[in-house]
């Protein structure tokens, strides 16, 4: 009646019997309602007449209205707009739950659609003025053809299964397919940005809209704590990143979250792409068995902290007998069962309880009363929400605030006079059910798990062969008698470490994860051989041992990667601490921008320590940096061309940071008063290419300007010296870089450090065709950028100015003499088949194409160059048809990614593979998860690839050099 009042005073009072009832049944059930209408009396207009039942809204109505509200209210901000266009429709919906014309499920999903609805046109809104600016996000196949990059919104929780209420948060997951650029052709010229810069944009852009706040309230609270990494994580991710977090770092609540993931805005098709992808993940075909453990344990905590604040009776999401109880043994019977059966992967609750009652895993009349239970939960909490649009689930606990309630749920007419008496009986019933339920599935976990800590222990106990090889297969791990000896041994020290009950107890808890994360590896024999290794470099500090096999979450992913890379265990032996930041799941998976290398590894070569302490701490960072590229490589969360990218800038950072510590060291007799010499360090090779790898030389060129006195050229000499000598000094930490300065001028014979001038000279008067070649590759990587852009500009000009001046024939007699050279001193195929370098149609001959259509056609290098960008460079110039571009793209990704296998996994150049099947199948299957599972099978299809692979670059090589 006071809302109708206020109707009244401002003139817009209900016309007709329909809408007066409407108005009062909505002001009169939820005063948030009523104020809604009493700001917006138009909206009373859009309800149908008398809250009559009307059929569902599809998507295509939904879309079409908002159109047409969003082109009337074009003015507002389009979040506001967005905002009103959702309570508007809020009204139609809760007009037909509270008058009983729709039931549960019809009112979710029609909550639900429009949300995806609202989220779809905000993806849209937010799209089209990046476009403008940068252009289409873009990106190249494996055959280099250029494709619109797709973006999705995964919805996870209540929005996901379809069963949202009426004030939930949406639980988000922003995705998109693959790194790129934008095509830099947008109206507004803001030139080309990266697809993940793109995309971060995007989807901030998207959360404002849809999350932003002004003084009328937001479209919906977003919570995106579920994405990759939580609260620290990237708020956008590639879809090949995402999933490697779910199969590799997730816990079992967050693929447990997963069983509601739903495409619900941008590209459909990546939306499934993913849900695809992760499904394995979240029903395996062998249930994990401390699965139930697991949410059980997490539902104790959360009972314990509602006991604390005294609510575990009074909230009835999460409390006892609560709507989390059905939903968690729902969803622990999906996953315990989904594996074997896909009709139970289901994302809606209702839906997939009735599907367990389909599959005799739940009976009918249980089915039948949880069903009611669940209804009653939901409804319940929607009329709790509707009251003031609150997020919350508790009960009133004043008389009057229970008697409104029980009215809410229509208990007047059930008890006229004893609402709330009604509203308890009934919910005690309903709890009552549901706590049953929950209890029935997690009840054995707490009898597993002390049957677990009473059988025999792998580690601890003295097991005879017989019994080691029946445990070893109880975990899944294939051709156990391969692994005795790896096993016995990390036993032995584990045994020897077991001095006390409190010590084996952990041992107890962490062995079974240790043999999980070993049968998942993908090569478990490596991944035990590896973790003696680790545990004996743990074992000198005996809180470093307890500290690892305490950390519980730490060990299934270190024991698959020491499974996956011998580069990696490497880098883990030298710095053992590194396994324990495993746990810092943010860290791990992030990708640092260049800024962030360079700035880490500068504040380690400052500071007032001795100059060897600054040099150990450069070294351990610039270890742990490369550890944790590695480790995102190995779990599938970066493309090559990311990774490379990123040793290629730790390159740069660890580079700068030298040269500033060996500036130090040289500096006492430097010149002062500014006339010393500026000093540019130059890249050539993969460094100038930024396509370091693990293990790549530094090749390098030092050039100064200024300072052309016998001192300052004395004190350059020595600075160079010392950047040498930092660079590529072996210590316990390993080494930064090996330095190759064989391509500066006049290669060993010259000077250590060159002058600008020099050097300009040098390569007008001097230098042969091969030496163009290479210093087409030259970047500025550190010191002073000023000489160093002067440089690189000198270089380039004059290179093409030599290249004009000899004519094709010339370069092309040059190149393939050079090339001859080359191969009678590499091995021969048969010797080295993997050797993909120096061989004719390997990597050499790509590298030399490009190069000589460079000389040839004087193509300037673009902005940021590396082989493939150059290819595309080269076919957009005119100078490679589109067959030698695709051949060539597909040749270099290929010969790249197996040369990238082999570093990674085997940390060095691999013997005979003839010898050794089993190895070549593991690069086999590292390119290519698809490849056959036999192993000779896999290993022969490898070696036919190299060869389908050189054949085709050596014909190009012919037809384009050779003529």
């Amino acid at each position: 009646m006071r809302h109708l009042e206020r109707l009244a005073a401002s003139g817009a009072l209900p016309s007709g019997r329909d809408r007066l009832q409407s108005f009062l049944t909505l002001a009169g059930s939820s005063p948030y309602l009523g104020r809604l209408l009493v700001q917006n009396p138009s909206f009373l207009d859009t309800l149908p007449a008398g809250g009559s039942a009307r059929a569902p809204r599809t998507r295509e109505d939904l879309e079409e209205d908002l159109a047409r509200f969003l082109a009337l209210n074009a003015g507002r901000d389009p979040s506001a707009a967005l905002r009103l266009f959702k309570q508007r429709e809020y009204l139609g919906i809760a007009l037909a739950d509270f008058l009983g014309t729709a039931d549960l499920p019809a009112i979710t999903r029609a909550l639900s659609l429009l949300a995806d609805v609202l989220l779809d046109k905000a993806v849209q809104m937010a799209w089209a003025p990046l476009e403008r600016r940068f252009g289409a996000p873009t990106r190249r196949d494996d055959q280099g053809h250029l494709e619109r990059t797709p973006f999705a919104v995964i919805a996870l929780g209540k929005l996901g299964g379809q069963e949202l209420n009426y004030s939930s948060d949406i639980d988000l997951l922003y995705l998109f397919s693959r790194d790129g650029e934008t095509s830099g052709s947008g109206a507004e010229s803001g030139g080309t940005i990266g697809n993940k810069e793109f995309f971060t944009r995007l989807a901030s852009d998207v959360t404002r809209l849809i999350a932003g706040r002004d003084p009328e309230g937001q479209v919906f609270r977003v919570d995106l704590d579920l994405r990759p990494g939580g609260r620290d994580g990237e708020l956008v991710i590639p879809l090949g990143a995402a999933v490697a977090y779910f199969r590799n770092w997730a816990d079992a609540w967050e693929r447990q979250a997963l069983i509601k993931a739903r495409a619900a805005a941008g590209s459909p098709a990546l939306g499934r792409r993913f849900i695809d992808l992760v499904e394995p993940l979240v029903y395996p075909e062998t249930p994990d068995p401390f699965l139930t453990m697991e949410m059980a344990a997490m539902k104790d905590r959360i009972d314990a902290r509602l006991s604390s604040e005294g609510r575990s009776e009074t909230d009835i999401k999460l409390g006892r007998g609560g709507i989390r109880e059905i939903e968690f043994a729902v969803q622990a019977l999906q996953m315990l069962h989904g594996g074997r059966d896909p009709w139970l992967r289901q994302a809606n609750t209702l839906l997939a309880l009735h599907r367990l009652a389909e599959k005799g895993l739940v009976g009918y009349a249980e089915y039948a009363t949880l069903s009611e239970a669940y209804t009653f939960l939901r409804d319940l909490e929607h009329r709790l929400q509707l009251g003031h649009d609150r997020q919350t689930a508790t009960l009133p606990t004043d008389p009057a605030g229970l008697r409104i309630l029980a009215r809410r749920m229509r208990l007047g007419g059930a008890a006229p006079g004893d609402e709330t008496s009604a509203l308890a009986e009934r919910l005690e019933r309903h709890r009552s059910t549901v706590r049953a339920f929950y209890d029935s599935v997690f009840g054995r976990a707490a009898q597993k798990e002390i049957t677990e800590e009473e059988s025999e222990d792998l580690w601890v106990e003295r097991l005879d062969e017989e019994r080691t090889l029946a445990r070893l297969r109880q975990h899944g791990l294939r051709d156990p008698e391969t692994l005795l000896r790896p096993v016995r041994a990390v036993r032995r020290l584990l045994r020897t470490a077991a001095t006390t009950p409190e010590i084996r107890r952990l041992l107890r808890k962490a062995g079974p994860i240790l043999l999980k994360g070993a049968a998942e590896a993908v090569e478990a024999r490596r991944a035990f051989d590896n973790l003696e290794k680790l545990l004996s470099a743990l074992g000198a500090d005996p809180l470093g041992l307890l500290g690892f096999l305490s950390r519980r979450e730490v060990l299934a992913p270190t024991m698959r990667l020491l499974g996956a890379s011998d580069f990696l265990a490497g880098l883990f032996l030298r710095q053992p601490g590194l396994v324990a930041t495993l746990g810092d799941r943010a860290h791990v998976l992030r990708t640092p921008p260049p800024e962030e290398y360079r700035a880490s590894l500068l504040e380690a070569a400052a500071g007032r320590d001795p100059a060897r302490a600054r040099e150990g701490e450069l070294r351990r960072r610039h270890n742990a940096a490369l550890a944790y590229i590695a480790i995102r490589d190995i779990n599938r969360q970066a493309t090559l061309r990311e990774v490379l990218k990123s040793l290629s800038n730790l390159a740069d950072g660890t580079l700068e940071a030298v040269v500033r510590l060996a500036a130090e060291e040289a500096g006492a007799d430097e010149p002062g008063g500014g006339t010393g010499p500026r000093l540019s360090v130059l890249g050539l090779g993969r460094l100038g290419y930024r396509e370091m790898d693990y293990g790549s030389d530094l090749d390098l060129v030092f050039v100064r300007e200024g300072g052309d006195d016998e001192r300052a050229r004395a004190f350059a000499r020595r600075w160079c010296e010392a950047i040498v000598r930092v660079l590529s000094t072996l210590s316990r930490d390993g080494q930064l870089y090996k330095v190759d300065l064989r391509l500066r001028p006049s290669g060993r014979e010259g000077d250590l450090v060159v002058s600008l001038e020099r050097l300009r000279d040098y390569l007008r008067d001097s230098a042969e065709v091969w030496e163009m070649q290479s210093f087409l590759k030259a970047r500025h990587v550190a010191g002073d950028p000023e000489p160093g852009a002067r440089a690189i500009d000198s270089v380039e000009s004059i290179v093409h100015e030599r290249a004009r001046a000899a004519g094709a024939a010339a370069l092309a007699s040059a190149v393939t003499g050079m090339r001859r050279r080359l191969l009678q001193d590499a091995p021969r195929p048969e010797r080295r088949p993997l050797d993909l370098k120096a061989r004719e149609g390997g990597l050499m001959d790509v590298h030399f194409i490009v190069e000589f259509l460079q000389l040839r056609d004087a193509v300037p290098n673009p902005a940021d160059k590396d082989t493939l960008r150059l290819l595309l460079h080269l076919n957009a110039a005119g100078s490679l048809d589109e067959e030698g571009m695709r051949i060539l793209h597909e040749g270099y990704l290929f010969f790249r990614a197996l040369d990238h296998q082999v570093r990674l996994i085997h940390a060095r150049p691999l013997p005979h593979p003839a010898a050794d099947e089993a190895r070549l199948a593991e690069l086999a299957r590292a390119l290519d998860p698809a490849a056959p599972a036999d192993a000779a099978a896999a290993a022969r299809d490898l070696m036919e690839k190299v060869q389908d692979h050189t054949t085709s670059v050596h014909r190009v090589f012919e037809r384009i050099v050779t003529g």
